[in-house]
């Protein structure tokens, strides 16, 4: 039986035939005092070894907690860096592609110009193939002719 506050102010003790308090009744009072008070230190201890144990248990989730969260710091400031080196990585790709192409677009404009300059050359050496092909051809025509004419001229072979 626990007492409450309340009960031990009321407590009446009867007096005993000579005089005193009933001391079997102070004794059996005592006693279950004594009782409820052992009750209250085990249960006090027993609450004190969970609040230790919670404190612990809070303690390691604290801890986990702020593990936890410098994790996520760290993922998301090394998600950043990936990120970052990767616009990079991409940039420099794009630099470098573009490069590539201007290079690739000069050299076949100066192909270009080569291959204009040589098609001017050829049509010059024809054009002066041509004039020589012409001039030979009236050439051997004009001979042709001379040579018709000596055979009409029909000279006397002795």
């Amino acid at each position: 039986m626990n007492f409450t506050p309340n009960d031990l102010s009321n407590i009446v003790f009867r007096k005993s035939v000579m005089g005193g308090l009933n001391e079997d009744q102070v004794y059996d009072v005592i006693q279950k005092i004594i009782e409820d008070y052992s009750d209250y230190i085990r249960e006090m201890m027993k609450a004190k070894d969970q609040i230790m144990e919670l404190k612990d248990r809070l303690s390691h989730y604290e801890k986990m907690e702020e593990t936890l969260k410098n994790s996520l710091v760290l993922a998301q400031q090394s998600s950043s860096e990936i990120i970052a080196n990767a616009e990079k990585k991409a940039e420099n790709i794009i630099n470098e592609a573009q490069a590539k192409c201007r290079s690739i677009i000069e050299e076949g404009n100066r192909e270009v110009i080569k291959i204009q300059f040589e098609f001017e050359r050829l049509k010059k050496d024809l054009s002066v193939y041509r004039s020589k092909a012409a001039a030979i051809l009236q050439a051997q025509m004009k001979l042709l002719e001379e040579f018709d004419n000596l055979d009409k001229q029909k000279i006397p072979v002795d």
